[in-house]
């Protein structure tokens, strides 16, 4: 059986703040699995993001959720560089921060954005004819 959606679980600090910054990266409430404590936000069919405060996470996991270093850098794909950039400012008038400069390596644009919580999202845009062979741009 084939893999069909990816949910990504976040546990959040103020879920309706956090809210805010997902809708204006793009994504829109789904209702029917949305709550007080827990706000799921859908981006495609197949790429959900679930809010939720750390009480409600910590319903799921015997584990104590991450706070402090990163764990994880979460990535969506924009049909252009222009879009990128709308996202990532609605993001950030949405309460997101920005940690570093935007990237352009010709073939890939990318923008990173926080979340209130310290999520991070790279919002990107690539040309898949112009990579060619820099598979390996900006790495070390």
């Amino acid at each position: 059986m084939a893999i069909t959606q990816i949910y990504v679980n976040l546990p959040v600090t103020d879920v309706e703040a956090s809210t805010k910054v997902y809708v204006a990266m793009g994504g829109t409430v789904n209702p029917e699995f949305s709550g007080d404590t827990s706000v799921q936000v859908v981006f495609a069919d197949a790429i959900v993001v679930q809010l939720m405060t750390r009480g409600t996470f910590a319903t799921f996991t015997k584990r104590n959720p991450a706070d402090g270093p990163i764990e994880v850098i979460n990535a969506l794909a924009a049909g252009s560089r222009e879009e990128v950039d709308r996202l990532a400012d609605a993001a950030l008038a949405a309460g997101a921060t920005e940690p570093r400069a935007a990237q352009d390596m010709g073939w890939l644009y990318n923008r990173a954005v926080d979340d209130p919580d310290g999520h991070s999202w790279e919002l990107l845009a690539y040309n898949a004819e112009a990579l060619g062979d820099n598979t390996t741009a900006g790495q070390d």
